[in-house]
């Protein structure tokens, strides 16, 4: 009995092996949207009554709390959107990036639309200096008969291979200048995904990561049509995830922005057949510890920095209230139409990318709210027109996410009361009344109005069809430089958010 017993332990324990020789771990470090904040960042947090500040990432930290976590078994991946939003980056096109990312030793990036926001032919010079995958299977460059990025890299960690495919923004063409991508065709995404896919599998690959800059709902998408992925580690929304999403049997990350967070999701990998057995991912918010913040990255940053620090720590005016997405796009839409004695002003949220606490603005405060450098563009329209304008936003706005929260068009001069229960596609009806400067909108009188160059550009994106071409003059202004002047002309600044929009919805 005691042989058996003995006999039963010995095969049992083989067995055990065995299984345990097939089952391999896997730890995927990611984040994603840094958008040039090198330096660590405040942030405030309520609870229980009480505010509490301290600082978040940087390159320092977001590096720091990946040599903690990192090790033989980690795949390391940036979900893109690491240009734009400091000085530094624009003032560079974002050569300082790239030298930064060369520091990560990373495993792959995925070209995000906001690399492209100083040219094609700048950002592929760039690229050249990398010393990591970057990808991008769906972006093609005709001329050169080649994707602008690899289409896929396979790598090995810890005995598991692992095929990675690269997506950049289906719709990049409406995310930036036209004439940043001119030299680009955006191809059919799911055609490009099925292809690597087949690629991927015929190499035998154990795991399929998509590395996708399309945001977490379009990343739910191709969960639902691709069932050979395995993992989507994501970008673009801004989306943090905290606890990882499955979608028919597919695992979704995405880390946030800004490196705030830094995303570990660890993985045990059955890599005779190929599957996830199991797995657990978090955020880890990278918080400034310098037991962990790493110097030589610092060093570097504040080296970049140094030239132009100076002039970026000028305080320029004084901000009462703390300034959120709302409040503050409302203060850059007014400024310019004061500035420039317009009717009207338009302005897309998203080209705002800071919120700041009230205190002391500084030159480069301004930098970092609004880093596009885009133009200011003038045109004249009739009032029906803006009538139209206005309709086709808001109709847009009720189907599409992202214009009515992210990108929405922040007025200025404007207040219009609608009743969105006879929202129609037909009738303008639910528009019950537009006031310009708190007088009614006249249908024939001629309407001025001030915009950046970017949504000069994209108006069909923000407006629809409003049967009119807009004929817009370049001022050859900055955006930000009339922000600056702003400021400086204000000196302190004590906004409130306004409803601009009133909906009478009938009960």
């Amino acid at each position: 009995m005691k042989r058996l017993i003995v006999l039963i332990i010995i095969t049992f324990t083989c067995v055990s092996l065995f299984a345990q020789d097939n089952i391999r771990e896997l730890s995927i470090l990611h984040w994603n949207d840094f958008h040039a904040r090198n330096v660590p960042y405040q942030i405030s947090k309520k609870k229980d009554g009480q505010t509490t500040t301290y600082f978040v990432g940087g390159t320092g930290s977001v590096l720091g709390y990946l040599n903690k976590f990192r090790d033989s078994n980690s795949l390391v991946l940036n979900g893109g959107d690491d240009y734009q939003g400091s000085p530094i980056s624009s003032i560079t096109n974002g050569f300082s990036q790239i030298e930064l990312l060369k520091m990560y030793n990373l495993d792959a990036f995925v070209v995000g639309n906001h690399e492209f926001d100083y040219g094609a032919a700048v950002l592929d010079s760039g690229l050249k200096t990398a010393n990591f995958d970057v990808l991008s299977a769906n972006l093609y460059l005709p001329k050169e008969q080649r994707t602008f990025g690899k289409s896929y890299v396979i790598k090995e960690k810890n005995g598991i291979k692992i095929g990675i495919i690269g997506v950049s923004p289906e719709d990049l063409k409406s995310l930036t200048l036209p004439k940043n991508v001119a030299s680009l065709v955006v191809l059919n995404t799911d055609s490009v995904i099925t292809a690597n896919l087949k690629v991927l599998k015929k190499e035998k690959c154990n795991l399929i990561v998509l590395l996708s800059h399309n945001g977490a709902d379009k990343d739910t998408v191709y969960a639902k049509k691709f069932h050979d992925i395995d993992i989507i580690v994501g970008g673009h929304s801004h989306t943090p995830i905290y606890k990882p999403k499955v979608v028919d049997g597919i695992i979704i990350v995405q880390a946030g922005s800004y490196g705030k967070f830094l995303g570990k999701l660890d993985l045990k990998v059955d890599i005779e057949k190929d599957t996830v057995v199991s797995y657990f991912g978090k955020l880890n918010e990278t918080v400034l510890d310098s037991a962990i913040f790493d110097k030589t990255a610092g060093d570097k940053v504040n080296e970049m920095l140094a030239s132009i620090e100076p002039e970026m720590k000028k305080v320029i005016g004084k901000l009462d209230i703390d300034w959120k997405k709302g409040n503050c796009g409302q203060w850059n839409a007014d400024a310019l139409r004061t500035m420039f004695k317009t009717d009207i002003a338009f302005m897309n949220a998203g080209s705002i990318r800071k919120d700041m606490l009230k205190g002391n603005i500084t030159v480069g405060d301004i930098w970092e709210i609004n880093p596009f450098g885009n133009n200011i563009m003038t045109f004249t329209v009739k009032g029906s027109t803006v009538k139209k304008m206005m309709a086709n936003n808001i109709r847009m706005s009720a189907k599409d996410e992202e214009l009515s929260g992210y990108d929405m068009i922040i007025e200025s001069g404007m207040k219009i009361i609608v009743n969105s229960s006879l929202l129609s596609d037909q009738s303008d009806s639910f528009i019950k009344s537009i006031e310009i400067n708190g007088k009614p909108l006249e249908m024939d009188k001629d309407y001025s109005i001030v915009t950046n160059s970017y949504t000069a550009a994209q108006a069909k994106k923000y407006f629809g069809d409003f049967g009119e071409e807009i004929k817009a003059v370049d001022t050859n202004v900055i955006d930000r430089d009339a922000l600056l002047e702003a400021v400086k002309q204000q000196k302190v600044i004590n906004n409130v958010f306004e409803n601009r929009l009133i909906d009478e919805k009938t009960k």
